[in-house]
């Protein structure tokens, strides 16, 4: 059975992570996504996240994987034509290029509209087209500083980025879905239209109703430390006798079991604690005395404690544990790809599964320029056209 996305093409001259992973997603769902490289040292991604051992690119491999590789001079004239021509019997028109980039090559939304009324041209920046900051180029780290993120991370000391490059990822997501949205707004009207995207605005959206209480009560948050900016103490990360623990969503109703859970039944009648407020007022105070107590017992010794009494509560997992937990393999959060140079990798799956239309997160990603040759004559380039092409180095 095909993918939700089986028979959309899409011409991808995105690089690096916010775009890539947006295209990652269609191909995962079994649109045909074609990635445009440079020809003389393919996309940038693939010098990072190099395995020293084998010299392959992890990073490139996690979000390029089931893509086909084209390699492509777009600077040159013939190169230009070239895309244009293959945009024709596209669907999709993805980039992050700074703005004004594509064009300045001549391939902006207008020039591709002219030989496709119906495409979709999308475009992901880091700080918005609009404003003071326009043509600015950035990355995820610059985006975490922008919106605010790294200002509510860590213990104060200083501004702490996330473990991960979450601004790319959160964008790349707001991209994928912009452009799903793009393809069904086509269904009804017949045309195409041009949508953008970026990281600073994908990173205010990712703290949305943070930002919306600021503006209620006129405060700067402060940082979360082991917890969160604007819950207080109800949710936070403590230490055990073998490791960590993450508790959420202890409200007032379920203080009680909180304190029942814990031995600690006392802390009920505590006038330091024995209401909301003051347990928020005084959430340093109350995170000692409880994580006094919990390094007591382990971690797997608490949970089904906790979790009898409907409190929310979680292990802290390294990688190594996350990757062979029985949750996420049963549910196909992780996928194994016969890699030609790795051997059987694990990789991270698309974590959206359809009852009727399958996901395929186990394709391999292209060797630079792999499939040039066979999109171009699947394009209805003759061998004259491609062996032209080659001897001007176009391709």
């Amino acid at each position: 059975m095909p993918g939700p996305l089986d028979g959309i093409r899409v011409l991808d001259f995105t690089i690096a992570q916010q775009g890539p992973y947006a295209t990652l997603l269609l191909a995962d769902m079994g649109a045909e996504v074609i990635k445009v490289e440079p020809r003389e040292r393919g996309e940038v991604g693939r010098l990072l996240g190099i395995d020293r051992r084998n010299g392959f690119s992890a990073y490139f491999l996690a979000i390029n994987r089931g893509k086909k590789s084209i390699t492509l001079d777009l600077k040159s004239a013939q190169g230009r034509e070239v895309a244009l021509r293959l945009a024709r019997d596209c669907d999709i028109v993805a980039h992050n290029f700074r703005p004004g980039v594509m064009e300045k090559l001549g391939l902006g939304y207008d020039a591709f509209r002219a030989v496709n009324p119906r495409v979709i041209y999308a475009g992901a920046s880091a700080f918005g087209t609009k404003g003071p900051l326009g043509r600015k180029p950035g990355n995820d780290i610059l985006a975490q500083a922008m919106s605010g993120l790294m200002s509510v991370t860590g213990d104060g000391t200083a501004p702490l980025p996330a473990g991960c490059a979450i601004a790319d990822h959160t964008a790349a997501l707001t991209f994928a879905l912009g452009i799903v949205s793009a393809l069904l707004a086509r269904e009804r009207t017949g045309i195409g239209q041009e949508i953008e995207c970026s990281l600073l605005g994908s990173m205010l959206a990712a703290q949305s109703w943070e930002m919306t209480y600021f503006s209620m009560i006129g405060e700067n948050p402060q940082p979360a430390g082991r917890g969160h900016t604007s819950l207080a103490w109800q949710w936070w990360t403590y230490r055990t006798a073998d490791g960590w623990l993450a508790v959420g969503g202890v409200d007032p109703a379920r203080w009680p079991g909180f304190c029942r859970a814990i031995g600690r039944e006392d802390l009920m009648t505590d006038e330091r604690f024995d209401n909301a407020g003051k347990r928020i007022r005084e959430r340093e105070a109350l995170n000692a005395v409880v994580e006094e107590h919990l390094m007591t017992r382990k971690t797997t010794d608490w949970l089904p404690v906790l979790e009898a009494e409907d409190i929310f509560c979680a292990p802290v997992l390294e990688y190594q544990q996350v990757l062979s937990h029985e949750q996420v393999r049963a549910n196909g959060y992780t996928a194994e790809i016969d890699h030609p140079r790795a051997g059987r990798t694990t990789v991270v799956s698309t974590p959206i599964a359809f009852s009727q239309s399958p996901v395929d997160s186990t394709r391999p990603e292209p060797q630079h320029g792999e499939h040039t040759e066979d999109v171009l004559r699947e394009f209805r380039f003759g061998d004259e056209e491609i062996e032209d092409l080659r001897a001007e180095r176009v391709v």
